[in-house]
């Protein structure tokens, strides 16, 4: 990467149930998204970018204090580097649970918006994308100061509120006319699902996109419209995508874990720095919504301490990381940048080092080629699943003891022969 340079103010902005398969520039061909193409032409783009944890509540915590969520709490994360420079960090949401937050974090301030009834708009301008970015856009024509906004939007695990004709517009005449749902639908089967059911609620879905991709362009044309000097460095994430069919499962519901496949956790990362500086630039490497704060921090100058975390815009990052490990309640998820291997642990209290690795059935799923993760080959690639599985549960058990991570075995380094 060129020589950076550093920031007054930036952005964080999470649209959760934002899966990076629906986007043009992730590969998405149907979906028209101009506006934030034009952030990927502006922004530092990232291909594979994986969310640690798709719950926000249990995230957060953890990527606020530089941790992982399947290990120990540091007291001395980014969070606390920017508190010690007198650099506010302020939680903007519409989602009202996050103001636990203000108890559990050391954020400076926790700001959730009043609840609204949940009811289809006339006009775009009328959503709760809409109001959510009215306020982002009344913060960006404030005097800029050094500070940071974390705006956690419910996206789409809010109402999908767009007006009905945005999904209409996605249906051909053949089609069956699409759902009017407003609250997102969630659904699980053990068998795939009626065709033209998730056909409906995929027009649905790309309704919403569009009124995000409306937003995100008058959101960009704000910034541009800043000297240079007082623009933001804005980051553009999710905390997890929405399943929309695959895998048996049509959505996310806090009662109901969503299963761990990349339809959840492969999420859009792009980072435009002032004056869009670096944009067109595309990497490939594994990345974790952990290395988020550490490199808005060192954006800001400021030094942090040894972490597993990366400053994405100072690092070769092909080269740094091996492995991204997810969970969810007893579900996990070890990518490589060849593999993807997915579990379940038998329970949450049997000690990691006194698993019987015969009872945990793993799938195998070849990366990047089997993007959506169709194809388990695990009982064909035995060795593999099973170095992986070890590999998984002693990085899991470093995590916990905030040890030294192991060393990835060179199986799991090599592509599928």
């Amino acid at each position: 990467m060129m020589g950076r340079i550093f920031v007054r103010r930036a952005l964080i902005l999470v649209i959760d149930g934002w899966g990076a398969g629906f986007l043009g520039c992730y590969g998405n061909s149907w979906l028209d998204t101009p506006a934030l193409d034009q952030w990927a032409c502006q922004s530092v783009l990232f291909e594979q970018c994986l969310s640690e944890c798709p719950d926000p509540l249990q995230l957060y915590p953890h990527l606020l204090d530089g941790s992982h969520p399947l290990g120990i709490d540091s007291p001395d994360g980014p969070l606390g580097v920017l508190a010690e420079a007198d650099i506010p960090v302020h939680l903007l949401s519409d989602d009202p649970r996050l103001a636990q937050l203000r108890e559990t974090t050391r954020l400076t301030s926790v700001e959730t918006f009043p609840e609204v009834a949940d009811m289809a708009a006339e006009t775009a301008e009328e959503t709760t994308l809409a109001r959510f970015a009215g306020v982002l856009l009344d913060w960006l024509e404030e005097p800029a100061r050094e500070e940071v906004i974390w705006a956690h939007a419910r996206g789409m695990q809010g109402p999908w509120d767009a007006p009905y004709s945005y999904r209409e517009s996605f249906a051909d005449e053949e089609d069956p006319a699409p759902p009017s749902l407003v609250q997102p639908p969630f659904e699980r089967e053990n068998r795939e699902f009626d065709s033209d059911h998730v056909l409906g609620i995929t027009q649905a879905y790309a309704g919403q996109i569009t009124v995000l991709d409306m937003l995100l362009g008058e959101l960009l044309a704000t910034i541009e419209e800043l000297p240079i000097d007082e623009q933001p460095l804005v980051v553009l994430t999710s905390t997890g995508g929405y399943p929309l069919g695959l895998h048996g499962q049509i959505g996310r519901e806090e009662e109901s874990p969503v299963r761990l496949y990349s339809d959840t956790l492969h999420v859009p990362l792009l980072i435009r720095q002032p004056g869009a500086k670096e944009g067109l630039t595309r990497l490939q490497g594994l990345a974790q919504l952990g290395d988020i704060l550490p490199t808005v921090v060192r954006s800001f100058g400021l030094e942090l301490p040894c972490s597993e975390n990366l400053d994405l815009l100072h690092v070769r990052l092909a080269e740094s990381r091996e492995w991204v490990l997810s969970g969810l309640g007893n579900q996990r998820c070890f990518r490589t940048t060849h593999w993807s291997l997915r579990y379940h642990l038998p329970d949450e209290e049997t000690p990691l080092e006194d698993l019987d690795l015969e009872q945990i059935v793993t799938e195998l799923f070849v990366k990047p080629d089997d993007r959506w993760e169709i194809n388990n080959i695990a009982d064909r690639c035995k060795n593999i699943a099973e170095i992986g599985l070890k590999a998984a549960l002693a990085i899991e058990l470093a995590y916990r003891r905030d040890e030294p991570y192991p060393e990835l075995p060179e199986e799991l380094s090599s592509p599928v022969e």
